[in-house]
């Protein structure tokens, strides 16, 4: 075999082992870090979509975030509602049973005294945060509480959470400085309830005394040996009408719930689709990468023993024409 032969093998043995060191090194990257494209010099397109991907993946985590808060606030206050309304039902049949004959009606008091305990308690603990939709303590009225309530994606891409406005004033239960401001600590005029205009008007009643600075002036909710039929059948329309309101706000707030779950349910899915579209632009296949690293590394091995066995000859040849 001539030297030119012998050199030209050696030449494309040598390019070889270049090129199967080359792809041993990527596939050894690709192993190693489970990506096929792992800077944008891999690609620099895929590198580019997947990093915006990846950056509104961010985002999403964030305005999920965001979403989760706003229902975990709406949350406390439906289920203590949702209690409150329970609560009250069984406030009404401790009414009801004090109107039949024998009835002694201070231990039904005892009785109302602890479930208006039990109610004062479950609006309290209505609390996520500092926040509380159902019981004030501040000077002013509850005012308006902003709760995140749509995601948005604009033509340019850009993500913005779109609040709605809830006037906690008017699922104030408890008022601390002003108990007409309450629900339960305000008067609730009975005459314009029953239907009973020839009565004394108004017959205001309350249900709970929270101690508040400005008090409610009306008769408490609350049974002794003198209530007549007529007081209990007035007390019992007031909690009534508390039912009523109390089932429109509970209403409202799983209405809203429900509006929140479901934009948090489609942030989750699009947030997925992001992951796998991440995963198909820049994960490497491994059992694919893991095929081929076991073939370069052969080749290497088949380059460098050719190199060798050429290297070899030469030498011997150059022995021989000394």
């Amino acid at each position: 075999m001539s030297d030119a032969i012998m050199t030209s093998y050696i030449q494309s043995a040598l390019q070889t082992l270049l090129f199967v060191n080359d792809s041993l090194d990527k596939t050894q990257q690709q192993t190693s870090s489970g990506l096929k494209i792992n800077s944008p010099a891999d690609n620099a397109s895929y590198w580019s979509v997947a990093n915006s991907m990846t950056s509104d993946k961010n985002i999403m985590t964030s305005v999920s975030d965001a979403l989760g808060l706003g229902a975990s606030k709406v949350d406390a206050a439906y289920s203590a509602v949702s209690a409150s309304i329970d609560v009250i039902d069984e406030i009404s049949a401790q009414l009801t049973t004090a109107k039949e004959d024998g009835v002694d009606k201070t231990k039904v008091n005892a009785t109302l005294t602890d479930l208006k305990a039990t109610l004062n308690s479950l609006i309290r603990s209505a609390t996520f945060g500092s926040d509380n939709w159902l019981y004030n303590t501040a000077e002013a009225p509850a005012g308006n509480k902003s709760v995140p309530m749509y995601f948005q994606r604009n033509v340019a891409g850009a993500v913005s959470l779109s609040y709605v406005s809830f006037d906690a004033s008017s699922s104030t239960l408890i008022d601390k400085a002003d108990a007409s401001r309450g629900l339960l600590t305000g008067n609730i005029d009975a005459s314009t309830l029953g239907g009973d205009t020839t009565g004394p008007s108004p017959r205001n009643y309350y249900l709970i005394d929270a101690g508040s600075t400005i008090p409610a002036t009306g008769s408490p909710v609350a049974l002794s040996d003198t209530t007549t039929s007529g007081e209990i059948d007035d007390m019992i329309n007031v909690m009534n009408s508390v039912r009523t309101k109390l089932t429109t706000m509970g209403s409202t707030l799983g209405t809203m719930s429900n509006r929140i779950d479901t934009q948090s349910a489609f942030v989750s899915d699009l947030s997925d689709v992001f992951d796998t579209s991440v995963s198909n632009l820049i994960d490497a296949n491994m059992e694919e990468a893991s095929t081929k690293l076991s073939a370069y590394q052969a080749q290497q091995q088949l380059s460098s023993q050719i190199l060798g066995m050429a290297n070899t000859h030469l030498q011997s040849l150059a022995t021989l024409f000394r």
